[in-house]
């Protein structure tokens, strides 16, 4: 198994809360030709979300 707990899969039952941290991971691929995943980290506050990663604006840098 490649992922941890928290889980989220549709369906889920999970509640998110505070102190808890994931990764939400999209990804698209081209059988026999590519795949690229864009990953990005949160962490729940009292306030809501917080994004530890910067936004992702382009692909280049992971193409380069």
């Amino acid at each position: 198994e490649g992922h941890e707990w928290p889980y989220f899969v549709r369906g889920s039952q999970i509640i998110i809360e505070p102190g808890m941290t994931f990764s939400d991971e999209p990804g698209i691929y081209q059988y026999g030709k590519f795949g690229i995943r864009v990953e990005d980290i949160m962490a729940i506050t009292e306030n809501g979300a917080e994004m530890l990663t910067p936004p992702q604006t382009s692909l280049s840098p992971a193409l380069t």
